[in-house]
């Protein structure tokens, strides 16, 4: 028999919600999860019990969300305001509806106001509780505390604002404070949730919280902002503010808001205008030729605006106009705008720099500032050491990378932070992966994946997720690894951004290829490379051809392989894309040693070592170190290259470069194996204690086993990479796995 829910009714055979003389015909994973909210009603349900009840796997919170509003639009007669699905921020989902099966009636079910009324009457109690001082009179900014205040989105009262204007304007006022001294303090609601969802959740961190409604009304020509501020169920203060259009009604919020955190003393001062609001629109959408084509203008009729320059700056970075970008930062420099937003201009000079590979520079010029600079917020603080973090670890220097990453969150508030925190902690799995086996990094990127999802960053999200998936993936936990991998991909697709979907499929082509998969990479790396031509971006059609180059390697398709790697170089050098001229080189030595082309390797092999020093890439050297040493090994100059691989590995110790250890180590196994086993051995049982997982040299230290006799381990570690190596097994290998069959048995 049907139920009836509140205002609709619900038949479980079916799957259909009628509602208002209308039918939906739930989905199939829809209905399934309605019917477990059916099965545990009033109960609070996280997400996880939903992922492993409903989906049966790991799926991001975004696809939960997506469903739960699918639900909420059959369910709720206010979508916006849920009161059927109800979601406990921190905690986890309810289903709050009176269900009554259709014939029978109860006295005892309350109607859906009584028991609303019920629950609003205990909020009001315990609001009052938490703020029975006197109310501070309106207009009197500078006797509020307020800690944090949370901004909801604008209401426009039955004004037609299209979507462009709306995302501009809430883009433009979310930048505007947060480049500000407010940063930390002032808080957002999202379209995406509701108000009530939005206070609950900052309101248990905060019981001062001051909550900042307004709605937009038009009279006449004159358009009107009602604002609200209150706490609890005090009200703290109301303006009207009036402006012949919605740019003047921006920069009247932007100032209301802005009093309360300077005491009353000081203006956040900009000029706002239609050009401007629809350029933050294009910036939010990633659109950045038209933001920037909008912001040159805004910038060309007021030389003064220094909020639309700064804006401009950002988005001249992201089109990798770099040196536009450092004269729009230095512009700002001699201006009054800096002295309140200095920190923000400094970071942006170095996410700059950093794009430049001046690491050294960002350092430097971070640590005068922070001198000089002791008083301001914690949270800019914070932000100037995950800077000065990622140039550490991008120059090898890794020990100060981690102090500073640690040294981030010292001082933060997690909850109302977790952006700090989810860059501190992924940049500290990034360490510990270079000094440790990858088993102690998997929980920082866990801890990072948590963070990004609470604060909504999917780009580290999809980080922490790659490196997740990486490390599954490399421990031959292939299913699960890939699902991880997929995940990243999907959080890209909703993103509905091309250029981050192609990254996330070289990522997976990478991991691909480092497991033997070679087939499936080439699958996914041609996805890349449709993408690639279809945007025209350079960047990633380098990517592509770098990828397929070692495909088709190892298919030993060589000539392919060749004009790959001579597109790959030539559209490195008209990009003037010197890190993938690097890469180029590396490319290049591979195909040489694969092929045992070596008539003119040492030759080459100098010309391009003295190209990337000119390039400033000495930290990159002992790549090509490792290729020399192949070299001399291939020739049967074993002392040379042992020579080499002993040198480099030192300056690993000295680094702490664990990974460069293993892969000098492992080389230095591979020439022993055919001279002194015995030694090789030692010297592969010696990795594990840096490197437990034995997979990239399960066949080596087989080789060396049977050259001492010891024909059963051989065997069995023989069977252990024929499992582990897929594509990437050798005909060799195969030839050997055999023999010893026969000789054990």
């Amino acid at each position: 028999m049907p139920l009836q829910i509140d205002s609709f009714s619900y038949d479980e055979a079916t799957g259909i919600i009628k509602k208002q003389h209308k039918e939906y015909k739930l989905t199939k994973l829809q209905k399934k999860l309605f019917d477990y909210f059916l099965a545990h009603p009033k109960q609070i349900i996280d997400k996880e019990t939903l992922m492993q009840e409903v989906w049966g796997r790991i799926v991001t919170d975004n696809t939960i969300n997506k469903f739960i509003s699918a639900l909420r639009l059959y369910a709720e007669e206010d979508s916006s305001q849920p009161k059927v699905i109800v979601t406990h921020f921190g905690h986890g989902i309810s289903f709050e509806g009176n269900i009554v099966q259709q014939g029978l009636v109860t006295k005892k079910n309350l109607s859906l106001w009584s028991v609303m009324s019920v629950a609003l009457l205990l909020i009001i109690i315990s609001l009052v509780y938490f703020f029975n001082h006197n109310p501070k009179s309106p207009n009197n900014a500078e006797k509020i505390q307020i800690d944090h205040v949370l901004i909801l989105p604008t209401d426009y009262e039955n004004l037609k604002v299209d979507d462009i204007q709306k995302q501009g304007l809430a883009e433009l006022m979310q930048s505007v404070l947060k480049i500000s001294d407010s940063e930390g303090q002032v808080l957002f609601g999202k379209r995406t949730q509701s108000n009530r969802d939005a206070i609950e959740k900052y309101w248990r961190l905060d019981k001062k919280l001051v909550v900042l409604q307004s709605r937009v009304q038009k009279n006449g020509e004159t358009y009107q902002a009602i604002i609200n501020l209150s706490q609890g169920n005090k009200t703290l203060d109301k303006a009207i503010i009036k402006g012949n259009s919605l740019a003047d009604l921006m920069q009247g919020q932007i100032n209301f808001i802005a009093q309360y955190q300077s005491g009353g003393e000081n203006k956040i001062t900009t000029s706002i205008d239609d050009d401007f609001i629809r350029a933050m629109a294009f910036v939010k959408k990633r659109d950045f030729k038209h933001a920037q084509k909008l912001l040159r203008s805004v910038v060309e009729d007021n030389a003064e605006n220094d909020q639309a320059r700064f804006q401009l700056a950002q988005v001249n970075a992201q089109l990798k106009e770099y040196n536009k970008s450092l004269a729009q930062l230095h512009t700002l420099k001699a201006t009054v705008f800096y002295t309140t937003n200095s920190t923000e201009v400094e970071l942006a000079v170095a996410e700059v720099l950093f794009k430049q590979n001046k690491y050294q520079n960002i350092i430097d010029n971070l640590k005068q500032y922070q001198v000089q600079n002791l008083d301001v917020s914690e949270v800019k603080k914070a932000k100037i050491k995950l800077q000065m973090a990622d140039a550490y670890i991008a120059i090898g220097e890794i020990q100060n990378a981690m102090k500073f990453y640690k040294q981030a969150i010292v001082h933060v508030n997690s909850e109302f932070n977790p952006n700090i925190f989810a860059q501190s902690y992924y940049g500290q799995g990034r360490v510990l992966e270079s000094q440790s086996n990858a088993q102690d990094t998997f929980s920082y990127f866990e801890k990072a994946l948590a963070y990004a999802q609470e604060a909504n960053d999917y780009t580290i999200q999809i980080l922490a997720l790659d490196e997740m998936a990486k490390i599954l993936l490399v421990g031959n936990e292939w299913e699960k690894g890939l699902a991880l991998k997929k995940q990243a991909i999907e959080i890209m697709e909703m993103e509905d951004d091309k250029g981050k979907v192609s990254q996330g499929l070289g990522t997976l082509a990478a991991f691909l290829i480092q497991t033997g998969h070679f087939s499936q990479a080439k699958e996914i790396n041609d996805r890349l490379g449709r993408i690639a031509k279809e945007l025209k971006n350079d960047s990633l059609l380098l990517t592509y051809l770098h990828y397929d180059s070692i495909v088709l390697m190892n298919f030993f398709k060589f000539e392919n392989a060749r004009s790959q790697i001579d597109k790959h170089l030539k559209i490195a050098q008209n990009s003037k894309n010197l890190a993938m001229q690097l890469d180029n080189a590396f490319l290049e030595f591979e195909l040489r040693l694969a092929q045992k082309d070596l008539s003119n390797f040492k030759a080459e092999w100098g010309r391009r070592t003295q190209l990337i020093k000119d390039m400033g890439f000495e930290r990159y050297q002992v790549y090509m170190d490792f290729y020399l040493a192949r070299y001399y090994k291939q020739i049967d100059k074993a002392d040379k290259a042992i020579e080499i691989i002993n040198k480099i590995s030192e300056q690993a110790k000295a680094n702490n470069d664990i990974k460069i250890l293993v892969d000098a180590q492992n080389q230095l196994a591979e020439i022993y194996t055919k001279t002194d086993p015995k030694k090789a051995l030692d010297i592969l049982n010696n990795i594990e204690q840096y490197q437990p997982d034995a997979n990239p040299y399960l066949e080596l230290k087989a080789l060396a086993l049977v050259k001492l006799g010891r024909k059963l381990e051989a065997l069995n570690l023989l069977n252990q990479a024929k499992l582990v190596f897929h594509e990437a097994w050798k005909s060799e290998n195969e030839i050997l796995l055999e023999q010893l069959k026969q000789e054990v048995n």
